[in-house]
């Protein structure tokens, strides 16, 4: 437990020992107060009755009106101070003396008023002589309040064994407090001092051995106060000084190390390292840039640059120098150029960088600087620039041609678009002739059937009329059968023509829409071929033009047909449906599955075809797909969009 814990819960302790003995004193306290004042209020109670008896004595005695007024003055101060009692009664006896005195005190009253009464209705000549009546209420007066004195004397004998009771309480709880509070100081002392001893023995212990050199023992460590936990930051500071010092040395190790690596790359680096001092003297400087400038390290060493370079390049370096040496900046990668023997032919190039040297006081004491010669790459990049220069002109060539070619070619690009407009414009010409076509031969079939129905089936049923009236005038037995054969030829035509005819133009394409014109032709399909057609609509609303909803009829018709002569089949499935504004019209079967030689020998017999059927539908605006189901059989899918 740490020193400060135990100060909070010794001095928590020691707070709430406080509060309560203050607590008591606040109550000792409060109960002398209380007891005082009752001890006040019973000396003016005890007061008032003897004086008041004074009083009495004097009117009865002398008759002065002024001793009845004091007196019935000093019964209506009595009446009072007796009323409101003490300003704290605990005991019942306190409590039952004054209801008696209050009593007491009332008779007194009453009885008094009478006397006054009665000393008014009879006066004498002499005060001191009363009558019989009188003298007996005056005796029965003094009975009252010598009673009444009596009580004020026992009430004022309570007040006062009360307050002297309150008055050694009180200085009891105060010897209590000081005797209480000593012993804690004294116990809390010993106690710290106590622990305090030990820990700093340990601690002195511990760090004797830290100061003769051993930082592998530390300091030993009991409890959790903030001695031992200051003993535990000691040992780990020891710890990590032995952990450091390990460090500093390997440090040292490596420090060495770098420096002999810092010295080989100093002497053996392939670049010409130097410094120099504010006056421009060279101070260090390695073997290569001697050999870069002509002389040895000892020809270096002392001299100024002046001195030792030739005047051109010195004028250049110092120049370059001038911002490092005055303002302390860097100049890096600067090129200088020139002779370092006047009779050299060959034209230097080195390419310097230079730092300034700074002092602890921020003071610019010299500069270091790092050469590297570049005349070797000079030549190779004047080399490179001639190399460039004749590629660049053979590019410049090349790139005239290419220039020309593109110029072909970008005409022949717009040649060939113009082109593909036209076709384009062509194409788009085509597909409005052929469904232009399309209509036209919906047109072209309504009037045939028209015709059929109107011409040619009006004409046969004519003829049926006036061969039916020949066979009625032709003698019984004489050509009959041929007659009745005829009949039944012309009749039969009729009902070809008429199913041509409906299915040409079914009316109900026209007036009931193209689901009930589906829902006929498969009627008569199932009448004519025995096909036995499921159609499934979903309900939903699909507008189409007249034209729209024939070639599609055509179209499924064809179809069916299909599956009538090529499916081997007699079963198919006609579903509608609408999905987001196309109508989708499938047609299944469950036959021997479809192959590319089918709609070629449909299309080569002269018939509709699927060929035709994709070009139609394709030039409405929608599309045709044909497909095999996994499990035999054909499922041939239109889809239209349909008018909004």
């Amino acid at each position: 437990m740490t020193f400060a814990r135990r100060l909070k819960i010794i001095s928590l302790l020691s707070f709430t020992l406080l509060v309560i003995v203050a607590a008591l004193l606040a109550w000792s306290s409060r109960e002398l107060a209380v007891a005082e004042r009752n001890h006040v209020v019973a000396d003016q109670i005890q007061s008032t009755v003897f004086h008041r008896a004074t009083m009495r004595d004097e009117y009865f005695s002398f008759g002065l009106e002024r001793a009845r007024e004091q007196w019935f003055a000093l019964n209506e101060v009595a009446t009072r101070l007796l009323a409101q009692g003490l300003p704290q009664v605990e005991d019942d006896a306190a409590k039952q003396i004054l209801e008696r005195s209050r009593l007491d005190l009332a008779e007194s009253v009453q009885i008094s008023k009478r006397l006054v009464e009665q000393v008014r209705r009879i006066p004498v000549a002499d005060p001191a002589h009363h009558d019989e009546f009188a003298s007996r209420l005056y005796s029965q007066i003094m009975l009252k309040d010598s009673a009444l004195q009596q009580e004020a004397v026992n009430l004022q004998e309570l007040a006062r064994d009360r307050f002297h009771r309150a008055s050694d309480r009180m200085i009891y709880l105060t010897l209590l407090l000081v005797v209480l509070m000593a012993l804690v100081t004294i116990l809390n002392s010993a106690f710290l001092n106590g622990v305090l001893r030990r820990r700093m023995a340990a601690i002195k212990r511990g760090a004797d051995v830290v100061a003769s050199g051993d930082l592998t023992h530390g300091i030993e460590v009991e409890g959790d106060d903030e001695l031992s936990q200051l003993a535990r930051l000691f040992n780990g500071v020891t710890q990590k000084m032995g952990d450091y010092t390990q460090a500093l040395h390997a440090s040292e190790q490596r420090y060495r190390m770098q420096l002999q690596e810092l010295a080989n790359i100093y002497t053996h680096t392939p670049v010409g390292l130097f410094v120099v001092d504010r006056d421009l003297r060279y101070l260090r400087l390695n073997e290569h840039l001697a050999r870069l400038n002509g002389k040895s390290i000892c020809e270096h060493v002392g001299r100024r640059i002046d001195e030792v370079l030739p005047p051109g390049v010195a004028a250049q370096i110092r120049e370059l120098w001038r911002p490092v040496l005055e303002r302390g900046e860097c100049v890096l990668n600067v090129e200088v150029q020139g002779r370092v023997d006047p009779t050299d032919p060959v034209l230097h190039h080195w390419l310097a960088s230079y730092q300034p040297l700074i002092s602890e006081g921020g003071e610019v004491t010299g500069l270091m600087g790092v050469v590297l010669d570049i005349t070797q790459r000079k030549q190779t990049e004047e080399m490179l620039a001639g190399v460039r220069q004749h590629l660049e002109e053979e590019v410049q060539q090349r790139t005239a041609k290419l220039q020309l070619i593109n110029e072909h070619l970008t005409q022949e690009i717009e040649i060939r678009k113009k082109v593909e407009v036209e076709l384009l414009a062509q194409q788009q010409k085509l597909q409005d002739m052929a469904l232009d076509l399309a209509m036209a031969e919906e047109r072209e079939r309504d009037r045939i059937a028209s015709e059929l129905h109107d011409q040619v089936g009006q004409r046969l049923i004519l003829a049926k009329i006036k061969l039916d009236a020949l066979a009625s005038t032709v003698p019984a037995a004489e050509c009959e059968a041929e007659a009745e054969a005829v009949g039944a030829l012309v009749q039969q035509t009729i009902q070809d023509i008429r199913s041509l005819t409906f299915q040409l133009r079914p009316p109900l394409l026209a007036s009931a829409g193209l689901e009930a014109a589906l829902r006929w032709l498969g009627e008569e399909f199932s009448a004519d071929f025995g096909l036995d057609t499921e159609f499934i609509d979903d309900g939903q609303e699909k507008t189409l033009p007249y034209e729209i909803r024939s070639t599609l009829f055509q179209a499924v018709r064809e179809l069916m047909l299909n599956v009538i002569k090529h499916a081997g089949t007699l079963r198919c499935r006609v579903e509608l449906s609408r999905c987001d504004g196309v109508l989708v019209i499938s047609v299944e079967d469950d036959g021997v599955g479809y192959g590319a030689e089918q709609d070629a020998s449909v299309t080569r017999s002269g018939g509709f075809g699927l060929v035709n059927v994709r070009q139609k539908i394709q030039h409405l605006g929608g599309s045709f797909t044909v497909t095999n189901k996994g499990a035999g059989g054909t499922v041939a899918t239109i889809r239209v969009p349909l008018g909004s």
